[in-house]
């Protein structure tokens, strides 16, 4: 069974911090409007910086003196509630690390892709992991009833059809149901510390790529995405033979955005290849133009010596150290007592940083 990290509950996709909104002029444009807001959010933050809660009534106020559409001031709320509700179901176990799962809701019991999700999920159970599926049938209801109830989510969307909650997920206190894919999807990057799809239609391809891009751009922190067939299948190897082809062969995406997927027909070889990710490596934050990569254990100076030879490319003014917290950390303080590598990134080589990483693990000194 994996070990859980100390403290993962820094999951900043967006980069939002209190720091960030200094800069921004928090104004509805009224001095009187804005002197009660900001005493309102004093009084009324207990646990945040009060600027969180002075910008997002600031904004409400903007909009509700504008001469927007209603539809548009309804259309900021609804999204607003959905993210804190999900928030609010996820907070208890952002210790657990949680693998989100997409897949065909038209996949039936007793289909190899049905079967092979099941086994998955039950591994990724038994390894520690709980999973966060749509919440509906077939890929979804297999790994969620392979994980079992207690460590099941399920974000379901509502659609006119084919999309309803499975039987697993559907009494238990960790479904959300959702009216934006938008919320949907930011839900499942933002909460989730690997990615499994499984053979489906549009909208499996539609998270699979998403999730690629968000990698690939640095909008989200790097974690393994595995594609999962079955034995016999070659659903995600014909899909690789088209991005070899028309992407990569035409010069659309670098090489090394390639090992930013892991395809396998093995359930065992799925979570063994998540588990790995995660051998060294824990986390890691950009700040002040540094990459800080947080280690669950120390690395020899000579190992940090090969990466830097190895990795030059991404490594400005050739300077890789091995240090502790830097003060630009201390709002993360659970997790102060873990080592650092630290270097300049030049923040374009998402795929050479997914291969920096995989080398980290490589380390052979445990």
């Amino acid at each position: 069974m994996i070990k859980q990290p100390q403290f993962l509950n820094e999951r900043d996709v967006l980069g939002t911090r209190a720091s960030n909104l200094q800069d921004k002029k928090l104004t509805t444009g009224v001095p009187e409007l804005d002197a009660e807001i900001k005493e309102f959010s004093e009084k009324a933050s207990t646990t945040f910086d009060p600027l969180y809660l002075q910008a997002l009534i600031t904004m409400g106020t903007v909009m509700a003196r504008s001469d927007l559409p209603k539809h548009d001031y309804a259309t900021m709320l609804r999204t607003v509630y959905e993210m804190l509700k999900a928030d609010l179901v996820f907070a208890p176990y952002r210790h657990i690390r949680k693998i989100a799962i997409f897949g065909s809701a038209r996949i039936r019991f007793g289909e190899p892709a049905y079967e092979t999700a099941l086994r998955f999920s039950r591994e990724a159970a038994e390894h520690g992991y709980m999973v966060i599926t749509g919440g509906g049938p077939g890929i979804m209801q297999a790994c969620n009833e392979g994980a079992g109830k207690e460590r099941s989510f399920g974000l379901n969307i509502k659609l006119p059809y084919e999309q309803h909650s499975n039987h697993v997920v559907k009494d238990i206190d960790r479904l959300v149901n959702f009216h934006y894919f938008f919320t949907r999807k930011l839900n499942f990057v933002s909460q989730s510390d690997a990615m499994v799809a499984f053979p489906g239609g549009f909208g499996t391809m539609d998270e699979v790529f998403e999730t690629l891009t968000l990698i690939q751009t640095g909008k989200t922190p790097i974690y393994p995405i595995v594609l999962l067939d079955s034995p016999g299948k070659t659903f995600w190897l014909n899909w690789q033979t088209f991005i070899n082809t028309e992407l990569l062969d035409s010069g659309l995406i670098s090489e090394s955005d390639m090992d930013l997927i892991h395809i396998t027909k093995s359930p065992e070889e799925a979570i063994e290849h998540i588990d790995l990710f995660y051998r060294i490596f824990h986390s890691y934050r950009i700040q002040n133009g540094l990459i800080i990569i947080r280690l669950n254990t120390a690395i020899s100076q000579q190992w940090i010596e090969r990466l830097q030879d190895e990795f030059s490319d991404i490594i400005q003014d050739q300077t890789l150290e091995l240090r502790n917290a830097l003060p630009e950390e201390d709002d993360e303080p659970l997790i102060m007592n873990l080592p650092r590598l630290v270097f300049k990134f030049n923040r374009t080589s998402y795929g050479r940083l997914r291969q920096f990483i995989d080398r980290i693990n490589d380390y052979p000194g445990l």
